[in-house]
């Protein structure tokens, strides 16, 4: 592509990512989400700075280049502990030597790199040539190694992003119904951009390396990275409309080792939790939470999560959804309402949501199980 076009691109890039930074400053949520979040966007607007740089600032490359071995490093735990300050309970004191130890061993290469000689990096970075000496050798040799680790990392810091949303994703569906606002799917979206970029980096530093350079256009990689610094721009300054599950100091532990709940105490539980649904029809609350059920029939969160899960045998979420479902199916035979309108009477947030759980507990979705009932849809 046009030399011109990639300029504007990393410049819409570089203009999305300091947007982004800035709304650091009043974003609703804790330090440690703010602060994982910014040095996210201070990463890319470094990676995405380098054609800025190439065009208006030719004389700093050679302090500049190196800085990106920093910030590549850095990206990757980077994002996960801002996932993992959005759904961790426990917090950890301070951040774990692995995840701080490629950023800083980076840090001393590209000191290294700075220390050269002005020839030296010249043509190590200008002319792309390797200097005679032993330490420019080295320094290129190291950054090579941290490049390939950086290659391994990378997706093991995904499964790891991936482990901790199943946990919390599990976790929130024993305390609350609806989850729309609480599931955090948008950091799928992020995660796959982010593989996509990762890949398409990957194959540019093979290419750049290996081949002539031409195999990958730069526009493609700042396009992606466009897409994905958006998405952190919508998604992620939304605070969830409660506390995340930990923050609270009435959070229920969920955990029933210590538990002291008899099978007589859980079968009465079970009964009570069964009478709050049928008679006092508690299911039609969109705003239900285990908190607020436990409160209702004067039970310890944790024994009834345990209820749930040990007597009826489904979590806090599924088992509202199957009252809700159970509401709603007549309505559905009916055919006089339309499907989010019922959606919304039975006490769901979302008309997907109801479409799953709907089918997930009938085989059915709404418009099949009304043709089965004879009614026109």
């Amino acid at each position: 592509m046009d030399n011109a076009a990639v300029i504007i691109l990393a410049g819409l890039c570089l203009g999305i990512a300091l947007t982004g930074c800035l709304s650091v400053l009043v974003h609703p949520s804790s330090v440690r989400q703010r602060a994982a979040l910014a040095v996210i966007y201070v990463a890319f607007m470094g990676l995405t700075g380098l054609p800025l740089i190439r065009a208006f600032a030719a004389p700093v490359l050679t302090f500049y280049l190196p800085v990106l071995l920093i910030l590549l490093l850095i990206l990757p735990p980077a994002f996960y502990h801002f996932v993992l300050a959005k759904t961790d309970t426990a917090p950890p004191a301070r951040i774990p030597w692995r995840d701080r130890a490629l950023p800083l061993i980076g840090l001393l290469v590209c000191i290294g790199f700075w220390v050269l000689p002005t020839q030296a990096k010249d043509t190590l970075f200008l002319a792309g040539d390797l200097p005679p000496g032993v330490w420019p050798a080295a320094l290129a040799l190291i950054t090579f190694g941290l490049i390939l680790i950086w290659l391994v990392t990378s997706p093991a810091y995904l499964v790891a992003v991936l482990r901790r949303l199943a946990a919390y994703r599990a976790r929130i569906r024993q305390l609350y119904s609806n989850l729309e606002k609480r599931d955090l799917r948008w950091v799928d979206l992020v995660m796959g951009l982010l593989v996509v970029i990762w890949a398409a980096g990957a194959v540019a530093l093979a290419d750049d390396n290996l081949g002539d350079g031409t195999l990958l256009d730069d526009a493609i990689l700042l396009v992606l990275t466009a897409c994905c610094l958006l998405a952190l721009n919508i998604f992620a300054g939304i605070a969830p409309p409660e506390a995340l599950p930990g923050t609270e100091a009435s959070e229920p532990d969920l955990k029933y080792a210590r538990s002291a709940l008899t099978e007589e105490h859980t079968a009465k539980l079970a009964q009570r939790i069964e009478a709050a649904m049928q008679k006092d029809a508690l299911y039609l609350d969109p705003g239900l939470s285990l908190q607020k059920l436990s409160q209702h029939i004067g039970a310890v969160p944790n024994q009834v999560s345990q209820t749930l899960n040990q007597e009826i045998g489904a979590s806090f979420f599924d088992y509202v959804a199957r009252w809700r479902i159970m509401a709603s199916k007549p309505q559905v035979a009916a055919g006089e309402a339309s499907v989010l309108t019922i959606a919304f009477a039975v006490g769901f947030n979302s008309r997907s949501t109801f479409y799953k759980a709907f089918k997930r507990e009938t085989g059915m979705t709404p418009k099949d199980y009304r043709r089965a009932h004879g009614n026109a849809v």
